[in-house]
Order: C-alpha cells, then sequence, then structure tokens
C-alpha cells in the first residue's frame, strides 16, 4: 500500500435483483434463515453479519445471476452444510478444501438460490 489513508471501510450492501422478489425473500428468509431487517418500497433487507443484503423486483431488461458469488459463514460448517441438503439445497458439487491448518481445514461448497445467484458456505470445518 502507498500509505494513503483508507477511503471505504467495507462493503455495506449487496443487491440482488428477481424475477420473483416474494419467493426470493423466502428463500433468503426461511431456508438460510438471515433475519429480516426493514421492507421499503417492494425491497426487503436481510442483515448478514456486517453486511446487509437487500432483495428487490428486477428492472426491464436486467439479467438476474450474473458472475457475483455471495459467500455465508457457517457458525458450524457441518451443521449449517446438513441443515441446507435437508432443506432441499442441492449443492452445485461436493465440498472443495480449500486450505489446511492444525486440526481443521478451510471448505468451500457452491449452489443456487431460485433466480440462479450462485451462493456458497465457505468456512473451517475440524478434521
Amino acid at each position: 500500500m502507498n500509505g494513503a489513508p483508507h477511503l471505504l471501510t467495507g462493503i455495506c450492501q449487496v443487491a440482488l435483483a428477481s424475477t420473483d422478489p416474494g419467493a426470493l425473500v423466502a428463500f433468503y428468509r426461511d431456508t438460510l434463515g438471515l433475519p429480516v431487517l426493514f421492507e421499503a418500497s417492494g425491497m426487503t433487507f436481510f442483515q448478514s453479519g456486517a453486511t446487509r443484503l437487500m432483495v428487490g423486483g428486477a428492472h426491464p431488461g436486467q439479467q438476474i445471476g450474473g458472475d457475483t458469488v455471495l459467500y455465508f459463514e457457517p457458525r458450524d460448517w457441518s451443521a449449517a452444510e446438513s441443515a441446507l441438503e435437508g432443506k432441499g439445497i442441492a449443492f452445485l458439487h461436493p465440498a472443495q478444501k480449500l486450505q489446511e491448518a492444525p486440526g481443521r481445514e478451510l471448505m468451500l461448497r457452491a449452489f443456487k438460490d431460485p433466480d440462479g445467484h450462485t451462493l456458497a458456505i465457505m468456512g473451517w470445518r475440524a478434521v
């Protein structure tokens, strides 16, 4: 770094467009368990750690999905993976080991939401 002051402190919000906002809200609320903060002007805002997630309707001609991946960190890798499978999540691939450390490994497993946005759980799993 060049010693310049940091202008940005982090990502405060991510927005997802949807062809069916009600169904997508239900997925993030009921399947993933994200708490709803508030609703305004046809948009629903969730809390996910230090970041808000906004779900709203797509604008005419807007492409849904795209190349962005949202990574969620589970409190307990194995419990989260099992719970999501139990709720009907179809993971795109087996869990991938990204890194090893004494007694644990960093794992990644991707899936899609109902509108085709790519999501993943990524976190440490005990070995």
